[in-house]
């Protein structure tokens, strides 16, 4: 989700009969009313679809994430399955072992978008949660491969031709080990930029600094969070506080909770945004701040069925926090 400088709301997920099937396509809606009424989705990335430069259409498409850029154009970056097709064994990539990432652009809000772009070519590469914009290094674009189960952050890098934008070589800065996947970046009241990730081992919620002077990773520690082997959702909360929204189990995805932390490694505990066994699995949250302070969160429930919509300001967070 992002709001546009007009306040208009734009959210982009992706859609199929199951995950990595050939029929799934990327969908966006609008709200002009902060999220009271949604426009009906209409198709941004289409089945098929093929990427300049790219040897095969797409097989399959998968996680989104938005952002501007600071020339005001908005980014569409989504995971793809690539298509590898071989003869007599036809296509050999069914999953997101064969993953790419790629992007498309808008000059008008996401009314209309570009011819897709190719982003990050390494095979299983995929995106999920939302860039983070530095004065010092401008956007810096949270990764990971999967397969290899490595994460890594790319400082985004456009050779910049007028109104047609391309990606430069990659700046790609990877995450010490492997087992942690689905990096969620925020920078803390420290100035510090942190990573939390999805722990694939499902034991806990996984903590590392990102050093831009440096360009490097500190080793990965676990937090005194749970992880059941799902995406987490970083921000930082009016007064500072590096929050987490987050599944508090290390086996199912039943409920959704809020935890605060002073240090990034340490979290209290606040209150559940989705109470146990309530809407089904809920997972795959992603929170954005709007220009009127109000904080505005999607996630998937039912078992990936439905998308919902919750507002908060931040008088409740701090009562959520302080439980």
């Amino acid at each position: 989700m992002i709001e546009a400088p007009d306040g208009i709301l734009t959210l982009c997920w992706y859609s199929g009969s199951s995950e990595a099937n050939a029929d799934s396509r990327v969908l966006c809606s609008n709200s002009n009313d902060k999220g009271e009424t949604w426009s009906q989705p209409r198709v941004v990335v289409d089945r098929d679809e093929q990427a300049l430069g790219a040897a095969e259409p797409n097989k399959a498409v998968g996680n989104v994430t938005l952002f501007y850029d600071q020339a005001g154009r908005l980014w569409i970056i989504y995971g793809v399955i690539q298509r590898w097709n071989w003869p007599l064994l036809g296509t050999v990539c069914r999953n997101w072992l064969c993953g790419r990432v790629d992007a498309k652009f808008s000059l008008d809000h996401g009314k209309n978008w570009s011819p897709a772009i190719r982003m990050e070519d390494q095979t299983g590469a995929l995106v999920r949660s939302k860039p983070l914009h530095l004065s010092s290094l401008g956007d810096i674009i949270p990764l990971y491969l999967e397969g290899a189960e490595r994460s890594f952050v790319r400082i985004l890098d456009l050779a910049d031709t007028g109104q047609s934008p391309q990606f430069a070589a990659a700046h790609n800065f990877f995450l010490p080990g492997s087992g942690l996947i689905q990096p969620s970046l925020v920078q803390g009241p420290d100035g510090k930029i942190y990573g939390y990730f999805r722990d694939v081992r499902r034991v806990a919620i996984y903590s590392a600094e990102f050093d831009t002077r440096t360009l490097q990773w500190s080793a990965p520690e676990p937090t005194n969070l749970p992880n059941p082997g799902s995406a987490v959702e970083a921000f930082t909360s009016d007064d500072g506080k590096i929050v987490l929204v987050y599944n508090p189990s290390s086996t199912d995805r039943h409920a959704l909770r809020l935890a605060a932390s002073s240090d990034g490694l340490h979290f209290s505990e606040g209150c559940d945004l989705v109470a146990d066994r309530a809407q089904g699995d809920v997972a795959y949250p992603t929170i954005i701040q709007t220009a009127d302070s109000l904080w505005h969160l999607t996630y998937s429930a039912d078992d990936k069925t439905t998308i919902h919509h919750v507002v908060f300001d931040t008088v409740w967070l701090h009562k959520c926090l302080e439980r």
